[in-house]
């Protein structure tokens, strides 16, 4: 029997929503009501919706802590900081000062956590919370063995997470060099969701585990590429990433009819400067379709725009 799973990864962004079920419920439900062809929509139907919580106090007691106090400090720093800024003044008549503290509020509230992911501490804390709940979500399909059909929808520096999560799952063990999506260094209560983990990637090396699609939007990863040797080394001599390593080239017979069309859906909108298109990060750019959305033309609520978009609904749905 096959498990089809669709996983929600928030980033924490300019509002810092303190639960995200809301915009969760809203993109599931726009994706649900959409008029437009939806060729699959029974298999979407059925499958077990899991919504990943990181980056505020959430009250989880299966997740490690380290994290949950992200939106806070970004809101305690930014309630502080940010009224010295609008205050500074001299005499200029710059009109693009308005746009310079708009900058500024997206960096604290926006960019930070990705700063945050990128380093050493968070990027442990973050990886282990958002994988435990994946963990609990697959749990009796994993324990079982049996066949397990994922769907990742990441937005801003959830999107990397997603990214990444799929990036250890699948990439041979001599790439790794026995680097861990979990560290090692967790508390005894947490070493049961690093052996699950375990477990799934033992279930990729199996032929039982496949990427129906990862699904991304406000996505910085073509940014946060540069964080690793590795993957400047494969840039500066032209090279790309290798969709295998991702999962994003595979369908074993064990799931039936093969998937049609990209596999990786990346949307992006121009006045959201924390999206990028990633096509030309992945070798066989067929499997990826960067798609250009106008969500919002303020730079200042376009990153949070595509969780109520009427296209993205549709989008979503026309290429599940």
């Amino acid at each position: 029997m096959m498990h089809e799973h669709l996983i929600y990864i928030h980033g924490v962004s300019q509002d810092n929503y303190r639960s995200h079920q809301e915009i969760y419920d809203s993109l599931h439900q726009g994706i649900q009501e959409v008029k437009t062809p939806f060729p699959h929509r029974s298999t979407w139907e059925k499958a077990s919706r899991c919504d990943v919580e990181w980056g505020w106090n959430f009250d989880d007691q299966n997740s490690p802590e380290g994290n949950h106090l992200l939106a806070e400090a970004q809101d305690q720093f930014a309630n502080d900081i940010l009224p010295k800024i609008k205050d500074a003044g001299d005499i200029t008549w710059n009109p693009l000062r308005m746009l310079l503290f708009t900058m500024r509020n997206l960096m604290i509230k926006g960019f930070s956590d990705m700063f945050y992911y990128a380093s050493r501490d968070g990027k442990s804390s973050i990886r282990a919370t958002v994988a435990s709940q994946i963990m609990h979500c697959i749990k009796q399909p994993l324990e079982q063995g049996e066949p397990i059909s994922l769907t990742l929808i990441g937005h801003s520096a959830g999107s990397v997470v997603a990214f990444d999560f799929l990036f250890y799952l699948f990439a041979p063990q001599d790439i790794l060099k026995k680097q861990e999506f979990i560290e090692k260094k967790l508390e005894v209560s947490d070493h049961e969701t690093q052996d699950d983990f375990e477990k799934l990637r033992q279930l990729a090396e199996d032929n039982k585990l496949r990427i129906r699609r990862l699904i991304t939007f406000g996505s910085p990863i073509s940014m946060l590429a540069f964080r690793s040797n590795a993957v400047v080394e494969i840039l500066a001599s032209g090279g790309q990433l290798n969709p295998s390593h991702y999962g994003l080239d595979q369908n074993h017979p064990v799931f039936g009819e093969e998937l049609q069309g990209p596999r990786w859906i990346n949307f992006w909108d121009k006045d959201d400067i924390i999206s990028w298109p990633v096509k030309s990060l992945m070798q066989n750019p067929w499997m990826i379709e960067d798609i250009y959305t106008d969500v919002a033309d303020r730079i200042a609520i376009a990153h949070n725009q595509y969780w109520e978009s009427k296209v993205i609904y549709e989008k979503i749905a026309a290429y599940w």
